[in-house]
C-alpha cells in the first residue's frame, strides 16, 4: 500500500499496469492518468448507501455512461462501501439481484465486473468509510482506491455528481 502527500492509500493489489501519483491502483489507468495530470471527469457517482436498488442504479449509471465515452469517478462512503467489496452480499435486500437478472437485466455482479474492466472508470473508496463500516482494504474489490474525500472532491473536480 502506498500514501501520497495528499492522504491518498491505494491498494498494492491492482488491474493497473503502472502507478500514477496519488491514483495509484485505480482501476482505469487512463483515467487515472488524466485524473492525476489535473484532468477532470466528466461524472462522478456517490454510492452513500448499501441499499439493492441504489447500488444497481449506481452502477448501471456508471457502465452506461462510460459506454457513451464519458470518464466515471465511483466513490463509496459510508455503508456505500459495501458495493466496492469482493463479496456484496453486505448489500441491504440483494436477493433482489435473482429477479433482475430473471428479466433480462444485468446484475450487480456483471456490472462490477464491466466496470473493473473499463478504462474510462476508476473506482474509489472512502477511508473512513472503511473504518466506519468495519470493511478491511483486503474485502474490496482488485483495483478500489482507498482515498480520503478531499481526494475524491479534487478528482471529481466540476463533474457532474449524482449520489446513490
Amino acid at each position: 500500500m502506498s500514501t501520497s502527500s495528499a492522504g491518498s492509500r491505494t491498494p498494492s493489489r491492482s488491474h493497473a499496469s503502472a502507478s500514477v501519483g496519488p491514483l495509484a491502483g485505480v482501476s482505469g489507468l487512463s483515467a487515472a492518468a488524466a485524473y492525476a495530470e489535473g484532468g477532470m471527469c466528466d461524472l462522478a457517482i456517490m454510492v452513500v448507501e448499501a441499499r439493492y436498488e441504489r447500488v444497481h442504479a449506481a452502477l448501471m449509471l456508471a457502465v452506461t455512461a462510460s459506454a457513451l465515452g464519458q470518464t466515471v469517478l465511483l466513490f463509496g462512503m459510508g455503508a456505500g462501501v459495501a458495493a466496492f467489496c469482493e463479496k456484496w452480499d453486505g448489500l441491504e435486500q440483494p436477493k433482489q439481484d435473482a429477479a433482475r437478472q430473471k428479466a433480462g437485466v444485468a446484475g450487480v455482479e456483471t456490472l462490477r465486473t464491466a466496470l473493473t474492466e473499463l478504462e474510462e472508470v476508476s473506482l474509489m473508496v472512502c477511508d473512513s468509510g472503511l473504518k466506519a463500516m468495519s470493511v478491511s482494504e483486503q474485502a474490496l474489490l482488485p483495483g478500489v482506491a482507498v482515498v480520503g474525500l478531499p481526494t475524491f472532491l479534487d478528482q471529481a473536480g466540476a463533474a457532474r455528481l449524482a449520489v446513490f
